[in-house]
């Protein structure tokens, strides 16, 4: 070929790339080089979008004009088709996890992604290396009892930005009236078994927990003794069907006592109900819209565990270990940890920044009463400040909801509770398809 043809090539080939490049001005270069503008890309993969993440992304790139947050959104916003978002985020994200591609910092707290398979294939960070590794990175200024609950395989690979305390709220005035003392601060399901009888007892209410199927119970039970039951740090999982059949008897027993029962009962006509405590606020507001007195109770422990709270991560996020741009990711991570982001307006949940959660509970505390969303005021008082401090300190079990495992267990389990099988006839049901999908 001529001198002339090859130059010409050429010339057709740069303008077919610059043109391709131009067309993927929105995507970010997933090897992290710099562009030609000089700034470092860090692309943020979401399901949706987020304002707290939007306005993060705006507040980071002023006071880091070297650096360019792009976030990736999956959902198409009201009126999208949600499942079929979820389904594409999932697939994306394992192919590009799984193959070493994919995004430099990833939400994780999108039911079924198999976060665990990430781990063990080394696609994530462990973020509790950067943390020791990051001199500015001070420990003091979060709430590490949850960072320590949220640790897989010895580390810390999904960060959650906010959490939830799992409980119970009650009918305080009717668990007075009736006498029954009992601590929960340590009791079990068992023990929650023996105070509901006694409670039924003292003709308050029939039952401690109305409106509520076996099998659901089964799964309130079950995220709490997820890791007595499942084992998953080697592979292949295992499933513990005599610890997955004493599960489904004792939940039996709380059915056959009659301190639980699926029949339809009316709000506050139950001693107790299940209470996740999306907020501050809401440790106050939750109970006063069941009960004309109403409390938070520490839920029961399950066997085994550890006496202290259970909490559910919220916003949780990680780092894609083969991303280029591993140091920009961490620090736009502890931006968004930051008292700037966290005080944002219309978060849920409490903070992993303790500063955070003291302002709050500092305010509420000094304001002395908040208006329930029934128009009822509720006097807040230092005690239940110093509860939610205590629960705070003692939150250790993150609560563990993998959507699919409590799928196969609601479908399985109804066979034991209506007599169809036994006990141990549904575990290894329950057990067979658990470790299929888990290993699959």
């Amino acid at each position: 070929m001529k001198k002339s043809g090859v130059l010409s090539l050429i010339v057709v080939i740069t303008m077919t790339l610059a043109a391709c490049a131009g067309g993927q001005a929105g995507e970010a270069k997933r090897e992290g080089q710099q562009e030609q503008n000089g700034k470092k890309i860090v692309v943020f993969s979401v399901l949706q979008a987020d304002p707290m993440y939007s306005l993060a992304e705006k507040k980071y790139e002023e006071q880091h004009p070297d650096v360019d947050i792009q976030i990736k959104e999956y959902g198409g916003g009201e009126g999208s088709n949600q499942e079929g978002d979820l389904e594409k985020y999932v697939k994306t994200t394992n192919t590009e996890l799984l193959s070493g591609k994919g995004a430099d910092l990833i939400a994780l707290d999108v039911s079924g992604l198999p976060v665990e398979k990430y781990v063990d294939k080394q696609a994530l960070v462990n973020l509790s290396e950067l943390m020791k590794q990051d001199p500015d990175f001070d420990s003091n200024l979060y709430e590490m009892n949850i960072l320590d609950g949220a640790k897989m395989r010895g580390g810390l690979y999904s960060l959650p930005l906010r959490f939830f305390l799992d409980s119970l709220m009650g009918d305080a005035k009717a668990i007075e009236q009736s006498g029954v003392k009992f601590d929960d601060s340590t009791w079990t399901w068992g023990e929650f078994t023996e105070v509901g009888k006694r409670l039924a007892a003292s003709g308050g209410h029939t039952y401690s927990m109305g409106n509520t199927p076996p099998e659901r119970m089964l799964n309130i039970l079950f995220v709490d003794n997820y890791t007595r039951i499942v084992h998953e740090e080697k592979r292949p999982a295992s499933f513990d069907t005599s610890a997955f059949v004493g599960l489904m008897e004792q939940v039996k027993t709380m059915y056959a006592e009659k301190v639980v029962t699926d029949a339809e009962v009316n709000a506050g006509d139950y001693f107790f109900a299940p209470a996740l405590i999306l907020s501050p606020e809401d440790y106050f507001e939750g109970p006063a819209m069941f009960y004309e007195q109403g409390k938070i109770y520490r839920k029961p422990l399950a066997a085994g565990q550890q006496a202290g709270v259970t909490f559910l991560m919220h916003k949780n996020l990680g780092i894609n270990r083969n991303s280029k741009v591993q140091a920009e990711a961490w620090d736009f991570l502890k931006f968004l940890l930051s008292e700037e982001m966290q005080t944002m307006p219309g978060l849920q949940g409490f903070s992993l920044n303790k500063k955070v959660n003291e302002k709050t509970l500092k305010d509420l505390e000094d304001k002395g009463a908040i208006e329930s969303p029934l128009g009822s005021v509720i006097p807040v008082q230092k005690a239940d400040i110093d509860m939610i401090k205590q629960m705070l300190a003692d939150a250790t079990t993150p609560q563990k909801n993998e959507s699919k495992i409590q799928q196969i267990i609601e479908e399985e389990a109804k066979a034991y509770f209506n007599g169809q099988k036994s006990a141990q006839a549904v575990a290894e049901l329950v057990a067979n398809r658990v470790t299929t999908y888990l290993n699959e």
